[in-house]
């Protein structure tokens, strides 16, 4: 199915009692003329967090019960998306509020790899929301850190009860989990700064490749440079290969890219085994592609 206007995705994810609920309320109280779909996602026979969402047509409300979107993909994620498009072309802008207790990765990659879906909707990326006071003592602590590494837009709630140092440590520590994200406090109201269609710069093409020492033991960060233009086609099929392979391993990779016999930059995005590649600004200076990787044990990965 084509569409003239593709229909914005913003995805919404965060450990439990981050303040996801509390985030998509203050969305619809904000942008009260924007008809949102909302996906919602649960463990039980009956999402309780549906019940919590104020505002929503419950006709608008898709509730996929057979088993987590975030772990159990199947065909019904990227059919029910299709169907959603189908049954209500009105939609302006669709949230996807991923489960607390798994890693996101797999409801963000289908807007990179279907096709179908690309030609439906724009992937506008990730919000995070971290729980300042219990982010470090997670009980499930491998899984916020990934939820936090895909994000492109990082709210840290509850921070009303930080002092000024704490407030620092805490940017900090994320700001080194993922270089990438932009990172915002959020104290009464969570969504007052977010313009949804925006906040993610996607042909952004400066941003820091310095590679951080990573404040947790199991995550690595792996950069390059290249001073040449690129094989488009070779890469793709090495990328394609590399991340089929170490998909488990490999959370979130970046890059600037620049081809061979190509007058734009390009800029990479990708999340678990997806990946896009988009057309960014024009060349301004010598060709030089910058990448890089975050990960779990990864091995040497180079081009």
């Amino acid at each position: 199915m084509n569409r003239t206007t593709k229909i914005p995705v913003t995805i919404i994810t965060g450990f439990l009692g981050a303040g996801k609920t509390t985030f998509i309320n203050n969305l619809l109280k904000k942008y009260p003329n924007t008809q949102f779909a909302l996906v919602e996602n649960e463990f039980g026979d009956v999402a309780i967090d549906t019940k919590l969402i104020k505002g929503v047509d419950a006709s608008r409300m898709f509730e996929l019960k057979q088993g987590c979107i975030c772990c159990t993909i199947s065909d019904e994620y990227e059919l029910v998306l299709q169907e959603l498009a189908e049954r209500f072309p009105n939609v302006e802008h669709m949230l996807i509020e991923t489960t607390g207790v798994a890693d996101p990765a797999p409801v963000i990659g289908p807007f990179f790899a279907d096709e179908d879906l690309k030609n439906i909707y724009k992937y506008i990326g990730t919000i995070c929301l971290v729980d300042a006071l219990n982010f470090e003592d997670s009980p499930e602590k491998d899984i916020t850190i990934k939820q936090v590494v895909v994000a492109d837009l990082i709210l840290i709630s509850k921070a009303e009860k930080l002092s000024g140092n704490q407030k620092e440590e805490v940017s900090k520590t994320l700001q080194k989990l993922n270089p990438f994200a932009e990172i915002k406090f959020s104290e009464k109201s969570v969504s007052k700064n977010i313009e949804l269609n925006s906040f993610l710069h996607q042909n952004k093409t400066e941003f820091d490749f310095v590679s951080i020492s990573q404040p947790h033991s199991k995550l690595e960060t792996q950069t390059q440079f290249y001073n040449q233009p690129i094989n488009k086609d070779e890469f793709i099929r090495w990328l394609s290969y590399t991340l089929d392979i170490h998909k488990n391993k490999i959370y979130r990779i970046k890059g600037i890219l620049c081809f061979e016999n190509e007058p734009y930059e390009f800029i990479l995005q990708g999340v678990g085994g997806s990946f896009e590649i988009t057309e960014g600004e024009s060349l301004k200076s010598s060709p030089k592609s910058k990448l890089v990787i975050i990960g779990s044990e990864l091995p040497k990965i180079h081009f």
